[in-house]
């Protein structure tokens, strides 16, 4: 279980080759295996590869919501926020109190402009981690928008 984490620390960092080669023997029904494997693919851009290895890790565990979440979190980079708030959805339905969703879906809300529908998402998000300091940091952007906006 190790080879995911430490393939997505050597995909951060750039080594993309070394992160790849930790994941090749990894199982082909190991959910964090296949998450890692997306998230690296989409740290290099490989956006159709990013999208299939997160639809097979959503396939694997359907009942988990942290692929969902995390291809959200891709689409969103990607300049899709009306597709990760389709990928942030299905993430919170999976995993109600899952505060990383109702984030990003709020982060996807704010790159549409409706900063003041992101607000919502983000109070809600507030429940389940008081204490995240990216989720307060993006409250209070939408704050400063949706006072900009209203």
């Amino acid at each position: 279980m190790i080879n995911p984490l430490m393939a997505l620390a050597l995909a951060h960092v750039g080594q993309f080759a070394e992160a790849e080669a930790r994941l090749k023997s990894t199982p082909a029904d190991c959910y964090p295996c296949l998450r890692a494997r997306a998230q690296v693919a989409a740290l290099q851009g490989q956006d159709g590869r990013a999208d299939y290895w997160f639809a097979r890790a959503a396939a694997v565990d359907p009942s988990l919501p942290f692929a969902e979440s995390e291809w959200g979190s891709a689409l969103l980079d990607r300049g899709k926020p009306d597709d990760a708030i389709a990928k942030f959805t299905l993430a919170n339905r999976h995993g109600p109190h899952f505060a990383d969703p109702l984030e990003g879906w709020g982060e996807a809300l704010m790159a549409k402009n409706r900063s003041d529908l992101a607000l919502a998402k983000f109070e809600e998000a507030e429940k389940y981690a008081p204490n995240w300091g990216r989720l307060h940091l993006k409250w209070g952007e939408a704050l400063g928008y949706a006072g900009a906006e209203g």
